[in-house]
């Protein structure tokens, strides 16, 4: 095992850092020599200092731990140590508050957002083409938008207020990465305080219509049939959601609803386009749409890697790691593993369908990511119609990384999408 001592130090075996700019770079590079070498790291310049872990049973071994008899999320999935709430707990405490949010992100959830994910996408599609339109920024315009729309929708909340909404994100997910023992504590406060308007205008509902407790009953006829609105009309066993409750549960599903779907939409969409002949075939087959999607999920997860605290003093093959450390589970790393996937690197629309879903792009066991079904549906959908609607779809200059470094994905990404042989012949 190797500690680091200079965060932004040139990163070899010695000093590795995934929350380094550094690795940010290149971070797939970093991953496999700290997985060849040496895969269990500690990181002692950030503050709190952590541990990695990069290959991937070893990784599976610790999101297997359903009980956290060892490793556990109570103190949040970033490096900072935060108190426990909603879904960072362990044990039936985390399922029992998972269980009150599956009506809003189950396994159907993408076949029952169908039709509002197809209409939004189609009405992205018709922005970027509208007046002839024959270049854009595939990210900007079409990968930010989508998710941000359809989130938007479920929670609750004006999806003309996507550019702030993406501006309070982007804090959000940014403080992941900053030694600062505050962690995301003043996003969290800027999130609360856009928030609050529309809680209060619901309350504002039940105050005219005379209901001092509401249910579900009251959701599509007193209040808006929203995740804003079910919060307000759930129990929690035998009392009401807290006001912290209810801040974490929305910035998550903001948060989680919209970056990271984001990110896997720029991804898949660079993978298909560096090599045209691949994108060729998806706009031939639509069968390989679901394959280039989990394909991508694998070799460019949108989150790099999530936090577990450890119960005990514990050896992680040879290397021990004392009790309450913070220790980051590299899921790119893990997807990369050698041991798992042959020719690991490479993006390949052949995978054996036993292999496509065995990524770790989501987490795995009892905190497996509830919005994955959603993200998927969102994904597969979104490449339906580009394949057929822009089958000439193609990258038009240099893409541009996304700033936040436990992250993966394109903020910037140039494409265009007219006729090239009508282009070259000049009509």
């Amino acid at each position: 095992m190797n500690t680091v001592e200079d965060p932004e130090a040139p990163t070899g075996i010695d000093d590795f850092n995934p929350l380094s700019a550094d690795v940010a770079e290149d971070p797939f590079a970093a991953f496999e020599r700290a997985r060849e070498a040496c895969p269990v790291h500690h990181t002692s310049r950030f503050s709190p200092d952590f541990y990695s872990l990069t290959r991937f049973a070893d990784i599976t071994s610790a999101l297997n731990d359903a009980e956290a008899e060892i490793w556990s999320a109570q103190a949040g999935s970033s490096p900072q140590f935060n108190q426990p709430i909603g879904f960072n707990a362990d044990g039936s405490e985390s399922k029992a508050f998972r269980t009150l949010f599956r009506k809003w992100l189950s396994p159907s959830a993408g076949a029952v957002n169908a039709e509002l994910i197809d209409s939004i996408v189609n009405e992205l599609i018709d922005d970027m083409t509208a007046g002839g339109r024959v270049r854009g920024d595939f990210a900007t315009e079409f990968a930010v938008l989508l998710p941000i729309r359809v989130i938007a929708h479920l929670i609750g909340i004006p999806p003309q207020d996507a550019p702030e909404l993406k501006e309070m994100t982007d804090e959000f997910l940014g403080a992941f990465d900053i030694p600062d023992p505050r962690g995301v504590g003043p996003a969290v406060r800027r999130l609360n305080a856009y928030f609050e308007p529309h809680l209060e205008h619901r309350r504002a509902l039940l105050r005219e219509a005379g209901i001092t407790d509401p249910d579900e009953s009251d959701l599509g006829d007193v209040l808006p049939d929203d995740l804003l609105s079910y919060m307000l009309a759930l129990r929690h066993g035998d009392r009401r959601l807290t006001p912290a409750e209810i801040g974490y549960v929305l910035a998550t599903a903001l948060t989680g609803g919209n970056d990271t779907t984001t990110s896997m939409l720029t991804n898949v969409v660079q993978r298909l386009l560096e090599k045209p002949e691949l994108w060729l075939r998806v706009v031939g087959n639509g069968k390989l749409v679901q394959i280039a999607i989990e394909e991508s999920l694998r070799l460019d997860p949108p989150v790099l890697g999530l936090f577990r605290t450890t119960t005990e003093d514990i050896a992680v093959g040879e290397c021990p790691i004392p009790a309450n450390s913070k220790v980051m589970l590299l899921f790119g790393s893990g997807n990369r593993d050698p041991r798992q996937w042959d020719n690991p690197d490479e993006f390949s629309l052949e995978r054996p369908q036993k292999d496509l879903r065995r990524h770790l792009a989501f987490g795995l066991g009892a905190h497996f990511c509830l919005g994955a079904q959603l993200a998927r549906a969102e994904g597969n959908r979104a490449l339906e119609f580009l394949r057929t609607r822009l089958p000439h779809l193609r990258l038009d200059g240099p893409s541009e990384r996304v700033p936040q470094h436990h992250l993966w994905g394109r903020r910037h990404l140039p494409v265009r999408w007219d006729d090239p042989q009508i282009t070259e012949n000049g009509q």
